[in-house]
């Protein structure tokens, strides 16, 4: 992306004006009244954001929850008894964590912001490896080949941050006369449609119905709750200071709709003028379809969050929408495993027919259970569930 500098506090990425589904900070310069609308907060902090706002919503998250369970598997296989110790049963870090933990936050990062970072600990002779996961909304990747690691970007302090070199570079510390050495293992997905930090287009189109499942639910408990109250906007031709704002506020609060409304406002203009403020909205908060379109953008099966096709239940239809999704889940698993063994054959691990152990949804299968009879019952067990090995 190209950025153009604006001045030493905001920078204008080209091609970033795009739908509204996040909010957006107006500028204006007095020499030519330019408008420059920031996509992000003053830290431009992306993947911070895009999590909150996956979280406003009820249908994303779900899909994104349950994706995840399937795509982290229940545990790892391969040949080598001390690297099948390793990843099922050693804790790979000094908080406890094991490798499955790890492995269940990439799938998560790679999921939402299609980049993870993992922080590698080692000695100088390599013998041994600890991964420790970290937020990715606390990394920056810097033009010489480093990652810069701090808590609040929107309050960025540069002699506080810690800097660390991209794997398979390493930093030395020494603590007491013990030398060790420390890397970021970067893992970014590679696929068409990426844009503005690694969005993908599937989550940027699926963060747009997620902000209009949003709206609409607010939408309708704020009418609920404050009675179809309306919102005004009271014009003032002198600037406020904050008593009399507060007073304003109080003022038209029993007037007004709650802060998902719009509330009131102080506008610089003409004096004393009230002016109703309507809502504006895209889309028809009467039809309630987000759901449907985002199971459909996402291209994940309904039946396996436990959702029922049609008028009846049909375990059949489970089973098949899982056989049908389950290469999507193993290639993001593949490609996962491919980026670690880059890292641990490094260590002289024998990562050879490294595999994740995957299940069919048995949770959702028993609960069909009781809808069927008990010849039912005998043929998912005999003829489904034990081909999966699942007693």
């Amino acid at each position: 992306m190209k950025i153009e500098k604006v001045n030493r506090n905001i920078s204008l990425l080209s091609n970033s004006i795009r739908e509204e589904f996040y909010p957006k900070h107006t500028v204006y310069f007095d020499d030519d009244k330019t408008k420059i609308l920031s996509w992000f907060d003053p830290s431009n902090n992306y993947p911070e954001k895009t999590i909150q706002e996956i979280r406003t919503g009820t249908t994303l998250e779900s899909i994104l929850f349950e994706d995840l369970i399937y795509k982290t598997g229940s545990a790892f296989n391969a040949n080598d008894p001390a690297f099948l110790k390793f990843i099922n049963e050693d804790k790979v870090n000094l908080k406890g964590n094991n490798f499955k933990y790890i492995f269940k936050k990439v799938n998560d990062n790679i999921n939402k912001l299609g980049n993870s970072f993992i922080e590698i600990t080692t000695d100088e002779n390599g013998s041994f490896i600890y991964f420790d996961y970290i937020q990715p909304q606390k990394c920056r990747l810097t033009t010489d080949g480093k990652v810069l690691i701090y808590p609040d970007w929107s309050n960025y302090n540069k002699k506080k941050a810690q800097k660390l070199p991209l794997y398979p570079n390493l930093k030395k510390f020494t603590k007491q006369g013990v030398v060790i050495l420390k890397s970021v293992f970067h893992i970014k997905t590679e696929a068409d449609g990426f844009d503005h930090y690694g969005i993908n287009e599937k989550i940027a189109e699926a963060l747009k119905l997620n902000e209009k499942e949003h709206r609409r639910n607010n939408w309708q408990l704020s009418q609920i709750k404050k009675g179809f109250k309306r919102d005004f906007f009271l014009v003032t031709d002198f600037a406020l200071n904050e008593r009399e704002k507060k007073k304003s506020d109080a003022a038209f609060a029993k007037v007004s709709g709650d802060d998902y409304a719009g509330g009131v406002e102080n506008i610089e203009g003409e004096n004393g003028k009230l002016v109703p403020a309507e809502g504006s909205y895209n889309f028809d908060f009467t039809k309630d379809d987000t759901s449907d379109q985002l199971f459909l953008k996402m291209g994940f099966p309904r039946s396996l969050i436990g959702i029922k096709s049609g008028g009846a239940f049909s375990v059949e239809q489970v089973e098949s929408d899982y056989d049908q999704y389950l290469p999507k889940v193993e290639e993001q698993q593949t490609f996962i495993i491919s980026e670690f063994k880059s890292v641990l054959d490094n260590f002289k691990y024998n990562t050879n027919d490294w595999n994740v152990i995957n299940t069919p949804p048995s949770i959702v299968l028993q609960s069909y259970m009781p809808f069927m009879n008990d010849e039912q019952k005998a043929k998912v067990i005999d003829n489904k569930l034990l081909k999966y090995g699942i007693e």
